[in-house]
């Protein structure tokens, strides 16, 4: 057992016979999450986080939020502004790791009003955060599994990690269970074709970018980890995500970060650009080379990263936020993206907290009833006040045997809106298909 400090304590195993999948399979217990990366290298792709059982829930819809304490099982009402609540809220405890999480708050949260996921006919709140005591860290790099847990009420009773060891390496795992979904309503091609090129019409330089959800709606039954399962297969990416909510699943992936805080530093890596991988050597160097000097894409891109620099002038020194690293292309699993890394030093009087929700501003406005000029996040917020979102554009929302598919669009000025939507739609339908051919039947 490794002690951090008095409130924090590790263990570590061998985890190369392991996988956060088969992780978090064996672990037992409610209100589970799983936050996964495809990047199996440097940065914030390098680590796994896995975890049940919260501490606390947090439940935000509109100026309150519903605090519900799993251990003395009260609710308490919290009235007032949803992001000075939460930086009231949310536990702060110094300690000391070399995990970029190492327990805290996980889950969701919207803007102005506005959840997360736009469909309209999901009832879901603003603001969804588990803050979680102990929590399951998987190394790609190493293959070593560490296990922490952070005290952070100081008592006395903790809970047993070389149990948990235990459970994790030998536990029971039950027999995956299948699922069915049937196709209830989607939003058609000459919809959205019409309506992002009237918004697109109407952009100047103050609005750079607007967001359209593009949406299927189908019956579901069954398993929604066979479902999380699928998708991470058919769209690997920095960021995958499964989290358990009361009544409702969130699941997904992304491949762009939306704001990463780390003490003082704040970073952003907007990413606007996607081109095809080639099946050769020679065909990979082509089609980064085709995405780096396609302008209307580099247009696209300067317009995101200068909205992007005039975000973080609003909660950092001015004069620090500096472009790093411009137009660079990053490979997935899949396709080549071109991002670029912003960097900027928070003042001293603002919470990592302060930083998301500058980042998660409208950037338009919009009346369609499927538009959506806001950007929802998912991620966590260390007890450390380390903090890191991802955008949720591939999400997928079960609630009451209905699977919800948000699929968006960011549209600029300079965007092919017909060559961005028959991409995204394209993606769509072979996901779909992806269900049927492996259990799912339509």
């Amino acid at each position: 057992m490794q002690i951090t400090s008095s409130r924090t304590k590790m263990k570590t195993i061998n985890g190369d016979s392991l996988t956060p999948i088969l992780i978090f399979r064996r672990l037992q217990g409610k209100h589970k999450f799983l936050l996964e990366s495809s990047a199996q290298h440097e940065g914030a792709g390098r680590f796994s986080f896995i975890g049940a059982n919260p501490r606390k829930t947090y439940k935000g819809v509109g100026q309150e939020i519903q605090e519900v304490s799993y251990k003395t099982g009260k609710t308490y009402v919290h009235q007032g502004e949803l992001f000075v609540l939460l930086k009231r809220l949310m536990p702060r405890i110094s300690n000391t790791t070399q995990f970029p999480f190492s327990g805290g708050a996980v889950g969701y949260i919207g803007f102005g009003g506005t959840t997360m996921f736009v469909d309209k006919k999901i009832e879901l709140p603003d603001a969804y955060f588990h803050v979680y005591e102990t929590i399951i860290v998987f190394d790609h790099q190493t293959d070593e599994v560490t296990l922490i847990h952070t005290n952070i009420d100081a008592e006395k009773q903790e809970p047993d990690l070389e149990e948990l060891a235990q459970q994790i390496v030998n536990g029971h795992i039950s027999d995956e269970a299948s699922y069915r979904y049937q196709p209830l309503d989607t939003t058609t091609n000459e919809s959205f074709a019409t309506v992002l090129q009237t918004m697109q019409a109407n952009l100047h330089d103050d609005i750079t970018r607007v967001v359209l959800p593009n949406r299927n709606v189908a019956n579901f039954q069954g398993d929604t980890l066979a479902l999380y399962r699928q998708l991470r297969k058919k769209k690997p990416a920095a960021y995958m995500y499964y989290i358990e909510f009361e009544d409702h699943v969130v699941l997904g992936t992304s491949p762009e970060s939306l704001i990463r805080v780390k003490g003082e530093s704040v970073i952003a890596t907007p990413t606007e650009g996607t081109y095809p991988r080639g099946e050769t050597k020679n065909e990979e160097l082509e089609n980064e080379r085709k995405l780096y000097n396609h302008e209307s894409i580099r247009q696209s891109h300067a317009l995101l990263v200068r909205a992007i620099q005039q975000e973080l002038q609003s909660v950092c020194f001015r004069d620090s936020v500096q472009v790093m690293e411009a137009m660079r292309i990053q490979r997935s699993k899949k396709a080549l993206h071109m991002t670029t890394r912003v960097e900027g030093k928070l003042l001293p009087m603002l919470h990592a907290l302060d930083v998301l929700a500058a980042t998660i501003s409208p950037l338009s406005a919009t009346e369609h009833p499927y538009a959506a000029g806001y950007f929802g996040a998912l991620g966590f917020i260390g007890f450390n006040g380390l903090l890191d979102f991802a955008l949720t554009g591939q999400s997928i929302v079960v609630k009451q045997d209905t699977m919800h598919l948000q699929a968006t669009i960011t549209v600029t000025k300079y965007t092919n809106v017909q060559n961005v939507l028959h991409q995204v739609q394209e993606e769509e339908q072979a996901f779909l298909q992806l269900l049927v051919n492996n259990g799912g039947q339509n």
